[in-house]
């Protein structure tokens, strides 16, 4: 298996779309940035991106969701 196949993929744009709020509203209630939300939400550099610890306990809390929901392992080869 080669590393360059795998990569991390946010899972934040479905969990917005199922609670009905924007990245701009959303990045309001979590008082962050709306680009890192966005980015986040297009899975934007994900491959170099750093994600502060902070930044995802305060996605995971306010949506109810857990770490391994917000992101997922995926490989090239499945899509």
């Amino acid at each position: 298996m080669e590393d360059s196949k795998i990569y991390l993929h946010c899972n934040l744009k479905k969990y917005l779309d199922k609670v009905g709020l924007s990245a701009n509203a959303f990045a309001k209630l979590i008082e962050e940035r709306r680009s890192t939300i966005n980015d986040l939400i297009n899975n934007k550099d994900m491959d170099t991106r750093r994600i502060p610890a902070r930044l995802i306990a305060k996605i995971c809390h306010e949506l109810d969701i857990t770490p391994s929901e917000l992101f997922e392992v995926r490989n090239n080869q499945e899509e």
